[in-house]
């Protein structure tokens, strides 16, 4: 046999077993291999949570759901966040979109995309999800078994007034902290308790050890952590905003007030609040806001930082790579007799928006709307989501479910003020729109320079505030507008069909009454604070 004969027999050989070797690597990673029942029904989910355990957590889940439904076989999809977007759009594109997707739907450029192409899901979060059956939560309606409620910005879409995703978990903000340190530094297991307690320790965490930072800072966990901050010292504002009594407060009644001069960035709330946010950026290494969170991530796994803000969705990373022992505490806000820093913020301070996370839509493409549908009533069930919770170490999103002890310091404190309202989330740090954002934040470095402080920081915006949320919330009124002609029109088209859609859109006609006459306060509100043209 000639030489040629067998380099190109080895070749076919190493490429028949290349492929038996990728069909037995498909075949386990999918279930399906030769031994297994073929599934009469497959449905497909999409995601970006790439963090540790993610991936395992979701793949229990799905087989045992499997286990119940033998018949319906179950895929992920984990795509990175850098591309999925794009991944997203080409999928929608072409029509090969998985069944079920997360989505982040409090992207404005994106929300317009949801009627066209995800389920409303109002009718099923009615009913109630038989996956609780002979449970405490046995006959309640979905959407009551999810601790908000199944309403937040992700799975609500007010000017739609539809709800069009469930939640699967839900988050905190915390101070992760390495134990170790903390013990050998001050001696003790307790953290700090309130703002100058933290800023105390940040010295004795300097002075532990050359090069030790207090806090690993980065410019993504500062815009997370500071609005707490913020909003807290302007909470008495925020409050006296909700005119409508709604008892709540969105970014047109509390940004219409700047227009109507009922404050401003001179008012002493705000350069309280602002003076808070130097204080907590002064506890990171100079330059924090040119570095990313990753890098921030790293230092303290390192060891070479205290501790570091993060989300909760974090944690199963940290608790990965760490060769120490984690503690987590709440971002410590001032003392009601702190003569420095308190004074203008609510106590006690309730722990953030009680509200669930990573929500996944239905897709109008999907072959297997009902297969699709199951799955997730599976997941928002509470085995389900006890499932979920336990194997991805993030906080399950339906009432009742059990948490591990571990999970314990991230439970939310509900016992206080929060005046950040969960539909709109109005924050003096993001404001009404893009424009107002881009001001504050490409302005940000002032407030931390050596050489800047609050009053650098005031004076470089002061010029361009007042016309910036005058130009944002006009903007939010044409978006309103035209999002209420878009449901006018649905609306009347509801009300030709059967006697159950129009009944639905009578229940929707009382949201749109609602968003109409929100639009109309703020279109009064930009009317009578437009300047004067000349003569």
């Amino acid at each position: 046999m000639s030489r040629r004969r067998i380099s190109t027999l080895v070749a076919l050989a190493l490429l028949a077993a290349a492929y038996a070797l990728s069909v037995s690597h498909v075949a386990h990673w999918r279930g399906t291999g030769p031994a297994a029942h073929p599934p009469q029904v497959t449905i497909r989910f999409a995601h970006w949570q790439l963090e540790a355990g993610m991936r395992e957590a979701f793949d229990l889940v799905a087989r045992r759901y499997m286990e119940l439904h033998p018949g319906v076989h179950v895929e992920q999809f984990a795509v990175p966040g850098a591309v999925y977007k794009q991944w997203l759009n080409t999928q929608l594109a072409g029509g090969t979109v998985p069944d079920l997707v997360s989505f982040n739907s409090t992207d404005l450029t994106l929300v317009a995309q949801l009627p066209r192409h995800f389920e409303a899901l109002t009718r099923w979060l009615e009913e109630p999800n038989p996956y609780n059956a002979g449970t405490r939560l046995a006959g309640v309606p979905w959407r009551l078994t999810f601790i908000d409620g199944g309403r937040n910005r992700s799975t609500y879409l007010d000017q739609y007034r539809n709800y069009y995703a469930v939640g699967l978990c839900t988050h905190t903000m915390r101070i992760f902290y390495n134990r170790d340190l903390l013990r050998a530094i001050t001696g003790r297991d307790a953290p700090p308790q309130n703002l100058r307690e933290w800023l105390e320790l940040g010295k004795k965490v300097r002075a532990h050890r050359p090069g030790l930072q207090a806090v690993a800072g980065a410019r993504e966990n500062t815009l997370w952590l500071m609005p707490t901050f913020v909003n807290q010292a302007m909470s008495r504002w925020l409050l006296a905003s909700d005119c409508a009594l709604r008892f709540s407060t969105t970014s047109c009644d509390f940004f219409g007030d700047v227009l109507l001069g009922r404050w401003s960035l001179r008012s002493p709330e705000m350069q309280q609040a602002l003076r808070l946010a130097r204080a907590f950026g002064g506890e990171m290494p100079p330059g924090f806001l040119q570095v990313d969170r990753d890098s921030a991530l790293q230092a303290f796994l390192r060891g070479d930082a205290f501790s570091i803000p993060a989300g909760t969705w974090d944690y199963p990373t940290m608790r990965a790579q760490a060769a120490f022992p984690i503690g987590a505490f709440r971002l410590p806000m001032p003392a009601a007799d702190d003569l420095e820093f308190g004074g203008f913020v609510l106590l006690p301070v309730a722990d953030g928006n009680l509200s669930t996370a990573m929500p996944f839509y239905l897709a109008k493409q999907s072959r297997h709307k009902a297969e699709a549908l199951d799955f997730l009533r599976f997941v928002t069930g509470l085995e389900g989501n006890r499932l979920f919770s336990h194997a991805s170490h993030w906080m399950p999103s339906i009432e009742g479910a059990e948490i591990d002890a571990e999970l314990e310091p991230f439970k939310q404190t509900l016992g206080g003020y929060n005046v950040i309202d969960v539909q709109n989330g109005p924050s003096v740090l993001t404001g009404p729109g893009a424009d107002y954002t881009r001001l504050l934040e490409t302005n940000l470095h002032l407030l931390y320079a050596p050489n800047g402080g609050v009053e650098a920081f005031t004076r470089a915006i002061e010029g361009r505030f007042r016309d910036t949320v005058r130009s944002d919330l006009q903007k939010q009124l044409h978006v309103q507008l035209e999002n209420l002609r878009r449901r006018d029109l649905a609306l009347g088209a509801l009300e030709f069909l059967d006697a159950g859609e129009r009944a639905e859109a009578g229940r929707q006609l009382s949201g749109q009454h609602l968003v109409e006459t929100q639009a109309c306060l703020l279109a009064g509100t930009l009317t009578d604070t437009a300047p004067q043209s000349l003569p």
